[in-house]
């Protein structure tokens, strides 16, 4: 069962990762179908990144799956809100 903010992302970037393995892509591959760049996906599939919902819909259709079939469960959803957030947002570099 997925407690944290933390383990939800590196689960969901597991599943993402498995799934495009299963096709024999190459992030490359993923990243390319989905208008993304190579690092960026890697760090959503290191589960350092919390993806939009657009860019998991992206990846799932590119993934010729539902989406459910890539977000991991959340059967105790009191619990899991409960939980102490422990994902911490990366920081953006700004343009100078």
């Amino acid at each position: 069962m997925v407690k944290t903010d933390q383990e939800y992302l590196v689960r969901l970037g597991q599943a993402i990762k498995e799934r495009r393995k299963e096709l024999r892509m190459s992030q490359a591959d993923l990243a390319f179908r989905i208008g993304l760049e190579v690092p960026n996906l890697s760090v959503i599939e290191n589960g350092k990144s919390n993806p939009q919902v657009l860019t998991l819909v992206k990846i799932a259709c590119a993934l010729d799956i539902e989406l459910g079939g890539i977000t991991p469960g959340v059967r105790n959803f009191k619990g899991y809100l409960e939980a102490p957030t422990a994902y911490v947002p990366r920081k953006h570099k700004t343009k100078k």
